[in-house]
């Protein structure tokens, strides 16, 4: 958690300092070259186009629920940010915000509200960011950075921290541990407390539960309050991993889900249960939304987490769940919200940084990604919300048919007047993106490589491969460029011709001749040599484009095939197999099918030519041990070696003297 709150170096004590700096901190003049950078450097990486994309990397056609995301993107104190991510998932407006943000909404009518971190207090400010009002002005305590409420009377709902000095040291703790306490208070627009509840007298410090050797003991740590359909209160209490509901008459505690003393018992599978939960919801029917954070340590993962609940039979059930595929954890921080159209939409906290930037992602109920980017690194973000078109952004020209009326618009959005200046039919509102240029419309042709987006879908034609099934397919071709290819393969048996005698041949060295159909050359347009040889069989493998081919195997004593073999090549066949064929014949070679046969062919279509199943043994009928029933040699073959002329001592051929030296020298040798 960037807790700016338990940084004593953060914030002197000194009043003039803080004046000084929040002098500094006051927000820059509007420079629209600044204004341009900050954008292209805040860009988000789009891992996943809004839509999605297929296993092929082809649009999905996904839903995607239309709107704008407000994002209060932090990378440092200094470098924290107010920015509106589009439709396209690009940054449309961004602006620093130094010490101010963490998380920023609409309040009333042409103001925002976010957390002051200079103050430590909820401020308003306008839609040029300068304060029109700071909440709480009459109370001394720190205000709680996570959130605050709105209600139609114009009072508010926030949560303050009451810093409660306790002795602890009978539950392990010091004598003088401060114990930040939640007090959640309903204030009218005079900040008289209407209503007001302290979570220690609820949720006393219990050191079975809570780290309590610290000089600052925050054992709650409440994060998330929302209201539920019949007016109760949700809770979420990120210390002790545990989700509260208040009766909405008097605040009293209804029930705990979580932690070590839940009021549930919850079915959740291997997960067992949530931990560090944030932006808990309600979503009506008895059901909740919240972002899991996760145990921690090794292994850990992040989800947006579905429960229903039963306060009958109190019980808990994962109703759904997202975890990322790409098992992404969040140690902090985050959100899970549900949208109009039932996708979800999840801010994953801290995931990834420092050396990445966290990501946003939006799912569908079937948990495809429809949506997602990844903020620039280190960047994190406490929460995502994604509001109607033109409410954060939107066209403010009163003359265009689009204007929008929203008093909280921060990013200008193109404005459409209904005009078809280029005579070609199409208007802006139709979709016309150049309404100077008639070759420009959607639809229209869209020439590759000329930096134009002739047919107005966000980008210039890519020439390439557009066919999911060729070795060579570009998932960012739009147009295809005839050069897609796809590997065949073609296997040739030349079992009748060993069998013929012609032992010697090595088979690699045969070739296939092949050309097109319409090739008028009379020579072969490519001779292929074989990439495989095994029982008997000789595989081609090659690469070819879409098209008719023919062609003929040359055995490798130089004699061609009189057949001549044609096949063709379509768009979407993927890898393609011609299967295997009898050398100058259609069909595969007769031959014997049974694999322990020791005549056995792979490749044979009939059982045809079986010899009995493998004996192995020695096969030579003059070794000493010849096996009779043996069919295949192993090697083991022994030979006697006879001398028809003993007395050859020398074995030269000859009986000689030297024959006689060589006894006369072995005389008096004694023999073993």
């Amino acid at each position: 958690m960037l807790n700016f709150y338990h940084a004593d170096w953060f914030w002197p004590n000194s009043v003039l300092v803080r004046c000084l700096i929040l002098a500094l901190c006051l927000p820059l003049a509007h420079n629209t070259f600044w204004a341009q950078s900050l954008l292209n450097d805040l860009q988000p990486e789009i891992l996943v186009p809004p839509g999605g994309v297929d296993e092929n990397g082809l649009p999905a056609g996904l839903p995607v629920q239309s709107g704008d995301v407000l994002l209060s993107m932090i990378q440092s104190p200094t470098s924290m940010y107010a920015c509106v991510m589009g439709e396209t998932s690009e940054l449309v407006y961004a602006e620093q915000t130094p010490f101010r943000g963490f998380y920023m909404k609409p309040w009333r009518p042409g103001e925002f509200v976010w957390y002051n971190y200079i103050l430590r207090k909820w401020t308003v400010v306008d839609s040029q960011f300068t304060t029109v009002d700071t909440l709480t002005q009459s109370f001394d305590h720190d205000d709680d950075y996570h959130d605050v409420h709105l209600f139609e009377d114009g009072s508010y709902l926030v949560v303050m921290l009451e810093e409660l000095v306790m002795d602890l040291s009978d539950m392990g703790g010091v004598v003088d541990a401060v114990v930040l306490n939640p007090l959640m208070v309903h204030l009218d627009e005079q900040e008289n407390v209407l209503r007001s509840w302290s979570g220690v007298d609820h949720f006393p410090v219990d050191p079975a539960m809570d780290l309590v050797s610290f000089s600052t003991v925050d054992h709650l740590h409440w994060n998330s309050v929302q209201f539920d359909q019949h007016g109760g209160v949700l809770l979420s209490f990120r210390n002790r991993s545990q989700i509260v509901r208040l009766w909405p008459d008097d605040w009293s505690v209804h029930w705990k889900l979580g932690g070590m003393d839940s009021d549930f018992v919850l079915t959740d599978g291997d997960w067992g249960g949530f931990a560090r939960q944030h932006d808990v919801h309600d979503l009506g029917g008895g059901r909740i939304l919240l972002f899991d954070n996760g145990i921690g340590g090794s292994g850990s993962l992040s989800r947006a987490l579905e429960l229903e609940l039963d306060t009958v039979a109190w019980t808990a059930e994962n109703a759904w769940q997202f975890n990322h595929p790409d098992e992404v954890y969040a140690e902090a921080q985050g959100s899970a919200i549900r949208l109009e159209n039932n996708n979800t939409l999840i801010a994953w906290g801290t995931a990834g940084t420092p050396e990445f930037g966290t990501r946003v992602t939006e799912v569908t109920p079937e948990g495809e990604i429809s949506m997602e980017v990844r903020l620039p690194p280190s960047a994190n973000l406490y929460r995502a919300r994604k509001y109607p078109v033109g409410m954060v952004a939107g066209c403010s020209v009163d003359s265009a048919v689009n204007v929008s009326s929203s008093p909280w618009l921060l990013a200008e959005a193109p404005c459409l007047f209904g005009v078809d200046n280029d005579g070609d039919s199409w208007t802006d509102v139709d979709g016309d993106c150049n309404d100077l240029d008639a070759t420009v419309y959607p639809g229209a042709p869209d020439l590759p490589g000329d930096e134009v987006d002739q047919d107005c879908d966000g980008q210039d034609a890519v020439l390439g491969c557009t066919d999911v099934s060729a070795i060579n397919f570009d998932p960012a071709a739009t147009v295809d460029g005839g050069t897609c290819l796809h590997e065949v393969e073609f296997r040739v048996d030349f079992s009748q011709e060993i069998a013929e005698g012609n032992l010697s041949w090595n088979l690699l060295q045969s070739t296939w001749a092949l050309s097109t159909v319409n090739d008028v050359d009379p020579q072969p347009a490519l001779s292929l040599q074989p990439s495989n040889a095994a029982w008997h069989t000789v595989q081609f493998t090659v690469l070819l484009g879409s098209g008719m081919y023919e062609g003929h195997v040359i055995r490798p004593d130089g004699e061609a095939e009189s057949i001549l073999r044609t096949f063709e090549v379509n768009p979407g066949d993927g890898h393609v197999d011609l299967g295997t064929s009898c050398f100058n014949q259609t069909q595969p070679c007769p031959g014997c099918t049974d694999p322990m046969d020791v005549a056995f062919n792979p490749w044979a279509a009939e059982d045809e030519g079986c010899q009995g199943w493998i004996v192995q043994g020695c096969t030579y009928p003059d070794a000493s041990n010849f096996a009779a029933g043996a069919n295949q040699d192993d090697g083991t073959c022994i030979f006697q070696i006879t001398n028809d002329c003993p007395t050859d001592l020398d074995q030269d051929g000859a009986v000689t003297v030297t024959d006689l030296m060589v006894l006369l020298a072995s005389i008096g040798a004694l023999c073993s």
